[in-house]
């Protein structure tokens, strides 16, 4: 059993991440399809909430928004904004994936990726080009329309 205090468990996306990662390492990536799916469920229910109190706001802002808490504790910045475009890099993991594995980090994303895509008003295309989850210095994450 690991041991709680090797764990950054203070909030319930650390503990979302650290449940992800030993289901898969008990259970195998099955697992992951499972979280994936409800994952981008719930991040799409809260993208609309959220977008519900951006009316009149571009996607790029939008998106800036979101992200705002991350941006003001250096944990994340924008690196590339475009009308339908929008990159990210993140140098703190929120899920506590630094060091597992791609999978892991591509299943547990799905919820980033469903927010987006409430905000966009719809779908967007997440392209993970780097993760802390691979052993990157920092992750680089698109989202386009």
């Amino acid at each position: 059993m690991v041991s709680l205090k090797q764990c950054k468990l203070d909030n319930p996306t650390a503990v979302i991440g650290e449940l992800a990662k030993r289901l898969q390492a008990e259970y195998g990536d099955e697992v992951l399809s499972v979280f994936g799916d409800v994952l981008e469920e719930y991040g799409y229910q809260s993208g609309l909430k959220l977008s519900r109190k951006m009316t009149n706001v571009s996607f790029p802002e939008r998106i800036t928004a979101w992200l705002e808490s991350f941006i003001k504790t250096g944990k994340s910045e924008i690196v590339e904004m475009k009308a339908d475009l929008v990159t990210m890099r993140g140098y703190e993991c929120p899920l506590n994936l630094e060091g597992s594995n791609r999978k892991l980090c591509e299943a547990l994303m799905k919820i980033d990726e469903g927010l987006v895509s409430a905000l966009a008003e719809k779908e967007v295309i997440l392209k993970i080009e780097k993760s802390l989850a691979c052993g990157d210095e920092h992750c680089l994450v698109t989202f386009s329309k």
